[in-house]
Order: structure tokens, then sequence, then C-alpha cells
């Protein structure tokens, strides 16, 4: 019975959810354009800030379960992600200062961490100890946020990759609803922004997701499920952390954008957008049936593994770092 309820409830989120992206686009086109510039993957303008739809979903159901079912860290989560969802809005409609955004990652990442499992497992009899850990989780949880918010410059991969990884959260931590409903809500999205993309999630839904996946991993029972479930996003975070420290130490401004991931070198080569959101996909749903059956030492072992084949992608298939940012150079 519990299942005919769950899958219900998928599928009247992704109905609902469709129909709120079919009017989105109607109505709300105008404000919110992502027009292609020389580091775009995209050739023609497109309505962005389209994840306002699932963050809407699940906000509106966590509240809904909060007042019917009573306070629950689980129901609470999305409630604590609507600042950062706010800033996000802000941004796709007019661009927010990089302050400005950053101090909603670090109010949101903060009051997920208070509520979290994680930090209580952490936590010591040394107050000052105790400051340093929360502020260490807290900058890590920040720059997850931006990690994947840097990965969603390509039709389809976050929020298939983010499907993945929060179901995966889901199943093993035993959580339904609202989850659910941001689940289907997702599936919805997603069949819009696949190649060629209709419409993207903007920060409004990369953020969030993100903040999501990082609260469920964080309610977590102890430290070694908590890197299990990190590690599962190993394609989404690797990516973008080997990104910047190669730009750092190539004397650019990591906090100027560019096109210079792994997936966007990837695309310049010439392969095809739909196939490298696919293999990201493919590898986070790989390392989260491995850690959902296995656990953490064989997922940490099939994390290096695609850590490798990324390596080999980098050198022999994408086309090369200083090539790729000469080629900017040349557009600027």
């Amino acid at each position: 019975m519990l299942f005919f309820i769950n899958s219900f409830l998928i599928l009247f989120s992704f109905f609902i959810s469709n129909n709120l992206i079919k009017l989105f686009i109607l109505k709300l086109k105008g404000k919110f354009i992502d027009r292609p510039n020389f580091r775009s993957m995209h050739v023609i303008p497109t309505p962005s800030g389209g994840g306002i739809v699932f963050v809407f979903i699940t906000i509106s159901s966590s509240l809904f379960y909060l007042i019917f079912n009573g306070y629950s860290n689980i129901y609470i989560l999305p409630v604590l992600c609507i600042p950062l969802a706010s800033i996000g809005i802000v941004d796709d409609l007019q661009k927010a200062s990089s302050f400005l955004r950053y101090f909603f990652h670090v109010v949101t990442s903060s009051s997920i961490l208070f509520i979290s499992n994680l930090y209580m497992a952490t936590i010591s009899d040394i107050i000052y100890l105790n400051c340093l850990i929360f502020i260490l989780i807290t900058f890590i949880f920040t720059a997850i946020i931006n990690f994947i918010n840097f990965m969603d410059g390509i039709d389809g991969l976050v929020g298939g990759s983010l499907f993945v990884s929060i179901l995966g959260c889901c199943i093993y931590l035993k959580i339904g609803q609202p989850y659910l409903l941001l689940i289907g809500s997702l599936a919805a999205f997603i069949t819009w922004n696949w190649q060629p993309a209709k419409i993207f999630m903007g920060d409004t839904g990369s953020t969030f997701l993100a903040a999501i996946n990082i609260g469920l991993i964080s309610l977590s029972n102890n430290l070694s499920d908590a890197i299990g479930l990190t590690l599962v996003l190993t394609p989404c975070l690797i990516d973008p952390f080997v990104c910047v420290i190669r730009r750092y130490f190539d004397n650019q401004n990591i906090f100027e954008a560019h096109s210079l991931h792994l997936y966007q070198r990837l695309k310049q080569s010439g392969i095809n957008g739909s196939k490298i959101s696919l293999m990201y996909i493919f590898s986070t749903a790989l390392l989260s049936i491995t850690f959902l059956i296995y656990g953490l030492m064989i997922t940490f072992m099939i994390s290096i593994i695609i850590v490798m084949i990324g390596f080999y992608l980098d050198q022999n298939v994408a086309l090369s770092f200083n090539l790729s940012k000469k080629r900017v150079a040349l557009k600027e």
C-alpha cells in the first residue's frame, strides 16, 4: 500500500511540475533569460530560473508536513534553504553580488549544520575546537554548493546527477515525504532541461538541490555514512575542485567565470552534450548503488577509478586546459 501511495505522490508531483514549467516559460520567460556568451555551452537565449518550480513544490510540501505532522529535521531542511533559493531568484533576475550570494550560502550552510547529526557526532568539550569544527564544516558545505553550481553549465548534468544522489540519500536514510515530491518534480524538470534544453534551473535550482543534498548527507547517523554519501557526488565535486586548483596555480582569478571545467572542455572537443551528461549521471548512479549495497570502502575504490577515468579523459579526449584558455581569450 505504501508503495502505491509513494508512486502516486511522485507521479502527482511530476504532473503538477510539468504544467508549472510550461506556465513559467510562457509567463516569465521575458524576465528569466540566459543569453549566450563566449563561455556558454548553449547558442540561443533560453529561459532560466526554472528551478523555482521544484523549489516551490519541495518547500510547500515540507511546510505542509511541519504543520500536520509536527517538527522534524527532515521536514525543516527545505525550509532552511529558503534564503538560498531567494538569493538564487534575485541572481537569476539581475545578478546579485558575489559577497551577498556567499553570505546567504553561509547562512544556509550553518543552519543546516546546526540541525545535523554530523556536527553532533564531532562535538567536543573544548569550546574553541567546536567553533573551529563548525566553521570548517560550514566552509565545506558552501564549497559543495558552489561546486555543484559551477557544474550547471550543460543540459541535464546537474539535474540528473543530483536526482540520483538525492534519491540514493532518501533510500539509505529511509526518508519519504517531502522528498518524493522533489524527486517527481525534478524528474519533470529534467525532461525540459535535457539537450536541447528548453529551460535552465539557474542558481535558484542548482544551489537549492546542492543544499538539500548536503542536508540529507548531514542527517546520516555517523561520519562514515556521511563520507560515503558524499563520495556519490565525486563526479560533480572533483571536476570543479581540480579546475579551481589548476586555475589558481595558473595565476587566474578563481572567482571569475570561465569554461575550463572538464565537462566544458569535453564539449569543446566535439563530444555531444547528452553523452557528457550521461557520463556524469551514470558515474553518480554507479557510486550510489555501490554505497547502498557494499558500503564505504568499495565506494571509495570506485570513486578512485572514476577520478582516474576523468584524468584519462582530461589528458586524451578533452580540449586541453591551455588550448581552451587561449580559445576563450581570442573570443574575448
